[in-house]
């Protein structure tokens, strides 16, 4: 009868270490699937994936999405090497609820560009680009998501396992020391 339990718990710990190479997945989508994107093929275009503005320039790389892609990277080498632990799955949670922050600040201040001058006739001309979410967004959720339900999963397989520890203890205590204990 306990044997469920401890079969979903580790279901539930293998789903806890799988889903953040989902992200992983999801984040190299986005390497070349725009987050967001001007969409204007015919002026400056604005495009921001994973790895910062695109196209990507090596001597131009923003440090922001660099510590992102180092924290998504140990997050799912980590969660095999620590058993998706109580303490990675917090740190799952948190960091799957930070991406998510971090998407939602690129949407309220999005990236644009606003030039002006003048034509051979003198007449003024200008114009503005601003980026605006792209197919690459929704991967950006999907990979936060994948980190936010490992947490949850991680979570769950734990509480579980302590259930079953602090049962199979308890029969152990009853065997031994008869009723009375």
């Amino acid at each position: 009868m306990d044997r469920p339990d401890s079969d979903g718990g580790r279901r539930l710990n293998l789903a806890a270490r799988v889903l953040p190479l989902g992200a992983v997945a999801c984040w190299m989508i986005t390497i070349v699937v725009p987050v967001l994107d001007s969409g204007d093929p015919d002026s400056t275009r604005i495009r921001v994936t994973s790895l910062g503005l695109s196209p990507i320039d090596m001597n131009d790389l923003d440090e922001v999405y660099l510590l992102l892609w180092i924290v998504i990277l140990a997050g799912a080498v980590t969660a095999w090497l620590l058993a998706a632990s109580k303490w990675w799955s917090v740190a799952a949670i948190v960091l799957g609820t930070v991406l998510c922050l971090r998407l939602l600040q690129m949407v309220v201040d999005p990236p644009f560009l606003i030039w002006d001058g003048q034509t051979a006739s003198g007449l003024p001309a200008g114009g503005m680009e601003i980026a605006y979410p792209a197919p690459g967004f929704v991967f950006w959720i999907l990979g936060s998501l994948c980190f936010v339900a490992a947490g949850v999963c991680g979570l769950t397989a734990e509480a579980r396992k302590t259930r079953h520890r602090r049962a199979r203890l308890k029969r152990c205590s009853k065997k031994h020391h008869g009723p009375a204990a």
